[in-house]
């Protein structure tokens, strides 16, 4: 038996009351790190030790894809209850069964230690350049007002109890972040991580403890009654009336990244715009990468605005809060913006933004309608936003109240009218910035597209 496979002895024996009495107490410590990561949607996290699978399942409701490894079976078990559309394995975490650079995100709970620090390379190899580590360990535990609650696991055999000391030197000054940086993290940072233990009685508490892997060491040496009746003795003296037991512990956090190799320079790389070769950075590196997993190229808008990091994100992510606050459907925003690029003589957004619309009108003569400038094949409601975009690109102190009283009539919502017209002026201002600088679009992208989007594009700069 390898030692990882040993684990299940003490941490699976009693998965059920982990998952029920225990582990439901460590939420605040998980969304903690969570938010401190910024988990959200579309991220791939992958959580070392992940035990039950409680962080798991709330970082799918962040919107990440989960995947998880834990060396007990039986917790995995659980794991994979909660989470049905995870990867949770069984396995050692300092051998990952992942390829290198397959998650956005890895975090570990007290599930790396000073004794496994194999683990953090790992981690490490299986992050996507520049993505997130976090984990937690205890902190100074005598200095918490609940480390009583933790005094139980001493009864273990002196070994052990001088091997979970050893185990806990990484919440120590410098410790955790010397093994990182060891490791090959960068941007590391230290957090003080939200934790308490809250039990409704002394026999509750006792129970959740007996069904930690501390616990089954002590257990092994003074016996599951002698176990029991201590823990209830020691909680018995904490107990407040009409309050829940409270144990607040300590416990430390670390953030880190894994570094973006940037090359010297990318002088020599044809850049599809007027603008010559842009600096290397992180963020450049990064997209180009996430083009060229996706793509197999990298896009000429992505060589144009690698030239500002964070520009292109930024008024990208105000146009998704203009169409969230309108409910704007992918339709709309479809008609919007491909009527916006006919109207102004965008060749490179009418060819992105066609294509997009073919897709979810399912329809690729819908686009085309617009992009000609006829509206046969558009509902009302997209007909009246094409319209209105037409109107705002050629000259926005030309529309009239009579104009927004046709959308209100098409069901539009003052509200929404707003959102429209934000996300609209938006993409206008996109393209008016591309075109200026002479962007072209890839000819890869426009040799994908139906031929009835490609034909109604007759204006604006040829792809290249």
């Amino acid at each position: 038996m390898k030692q990882w496979e040993a684990v299940d002895a003490g941490w699976g024996r009693l998965a059920a009351d982990f998952a029920t009495l225990s582990e439901p107490s460590n939420v605040r410590e998980y969304v903690g790190l969570h938010h401190a990561l910024g988990v959200a949607v579309g991220d791939r996290l992958l959580d070392l030790a992940c035990g039950a699978g409680l962080a798991l399942e709330l970082a799918s409701l962040r919107g990440a894809q989960v995947a998880g490894i834990d060396a007990s079976p039986r917790l995995v078990a659980v794991a994979r209850d909660r989470n049905p559309d995870g990867d949770v394995r069984v396995g050692d975490m300092n051998e990952l069964p992942w390829d290198s650079a397959s998650f956005d995100v890895v975090t570990s709970f007290r599930g790396i230690w000073a004794t496994t620090p194999n683990a953090m390379a790992e981690a490490l190899r299986v992050l996507k350049p520049g993505g997130r580590f976090g984990m937690t360990v205890w902190g100074h535990i005598k200095a918490s007002p609940g480390a009583w609650s933790l005094s139980p696991f001493t009864l273990a055999a002196e070994p052990q109890v001088r091997n979970q000391a050893d185990m806990n030197q990484m919440g120590r000054p410098g410790v955790g972040e010397r093994l990182l940086a060891d490791a090959g993290f960068a941007d590391i940072e230290r957090l003080d991580i939200p934790f308490v233990w809250e039990f409704a009685d002394p026999e509750q508490f006792a129970r959740a403890l007996a069904s930690t892997g501390p616990a089954y060491e002590a257990i092994e040496q003074v016996g599951a009654e002698e176990f029991h009746r201590r823990c209830v003795e020691l909680a018995a003296g904490h107990v407040r009336d009409g309050l829940p037991l409270r144990a607040k512990i300590n416990v430390a956090g670390f953030t880190a990244r894994r570094p973006v190799e940037v090359p010297e320079s990318y002088e020599g790389d044809f850049t599809g715009s007027f603008l010559g070769w842009y600096p290397p950075s992180e963020y450049a590196e990064q997209s180009r990468q996430a083009d060229l997993d996706e793509d197999g190229f990298v896009w000429t808008v992505t060589k144009l605005w690698a030239r500002m990091p964070g520009a292109f994100d930024d008024l990208f992510a105000l146009q998704r809060s203009a169409a969230k606050f309108g409910g704007l459907s992918l339709r709309q925003r479809g008609v919007l913006t491909t009527a916006m690029a006919a109207t102004l003589g965008d060749s490179a957004c009418a060819y992105a933004w066609g294509g997009k619309y073919a897709k979810w009108a399912d329809d690729p003569d819908v686009p085309a309608s617009a992009l000609r400038g006829d509206d046969d094949a558009l509902p009302p409601d997209e007909k009246a936003l094409a319209g209105w975009a037409r109107k705002v690109v050629r000259d926005p102190n030309a529309t009239t109240s009579a104009d927004v009283d046709d959308l209100r009539r098409a069901g539009f919502t003052d509200d929404q009218i707003f959102a429209a017209t934000l996300f609209l002026v938006l993409r206008l201002a996109f393209s008016s910035f591309n075109d200026a600088l002479g962007l072209r679009l890839d000819q890869a992208v426009v040799d994908k597209l139906p031929a009835a989007v490609r034909d109604a594009v007759t204006w604006g700069r040829a792809p290249i």
